[in-house]
């Protein structure tokens, strides 16, 4: 069964969604989504210390960036990667939402049926 995306999940859930739930995915989505316009400014700016691969939580490749900071290797990387920032970060938020309705299908769903989900996991 292949994966389905947030925004197919949200359509299916369509009105069935009280307005706490609704409140609740989008409080969670402001507080961990991130914004694209920022990465391209850390990118610009500090993305020779990886401060963009940082802010989109890939910490391996930020503690490498800082590494090799010295030889400006990085420096060049992240001057090609403000070229695909933006669809980095929308990756990353898309992947938010995801986690997001996952938690919300185990909070907001019934006692009994997530027990018989995670059994039969």
């Amino acid at each position: 069964m292949p994966a389905q995306t947030y925004q197919e999940r949200l359509a299916k859930y369509g009105d069935k969604l009280t307005t706490q739930q609704k409140l609740y995915f989008q409080q969670e989505y402001d507080k961990q989504s991130r914004n694209p316009s920022t990465a391209l400014i850390l990118c610009l700016l500090l993305g020779g210390a990886g401060a963009h691969r940082f802010y989109l939580g890939q910490w391996g490749l930020g503690v490498a960036y800082l590494l090799f900071a010295w030889t400006f290797i990085p420096v060049c990387i992240a001057l090609l990667e403000c070229f695909m920032i933006r669809k980095r970060t929308e990756k990353y938020n898309q992947q938010v939402a995801q986690q997001i309705l996952d938690k919300m299908d185990v909070i907001f769903s019934e006692p009994g049926k997530a027990a018989a989900a995670s059994a039969s996991n």
